[in-house]
């Protein structure tokens, strides 16, 4: 009877670890399934980081060119004040 019980109590722990085994290897799925997802946000995002970037580089030649002509400007309108009031 003790063989008996044993074999089992074998048999329940054999069952057992399978059903573990079955988890272990879903959960892998998940992980490797939510790891490619993480990547392809991550690289989606830095495609994004990298166009704002680009955007702001704009931005920044565009107010340097608008400074520097507002600038022009208004050294000319003060050469042209100047000398209609000179002369």
């Amino acid at each position: 009877m003790l063989k008996n019980t044993k074999n089992v109590e074998i048999l329940e722990t054999k069952i057992i670890l399978e059903k573990y085994k079955e988890n272990i290897e879903s959960i892998q799925k998940s992980l490797n399934q939510l790891e490619f997802e993480v990547s392809h946000l991550q690289s989606e995002g830095l495609v994004e980081l990298e166009k704002l970037a680009n955007e702001l580089n704009m931005l920044q030649l565009l107010s340097t060119s608008i400074k520097f002509k507002a600038n022009n400007l208004n050294c000319n309108n003060n050469k042209t004040i100047v000398s209609s009031i000179t002369e």
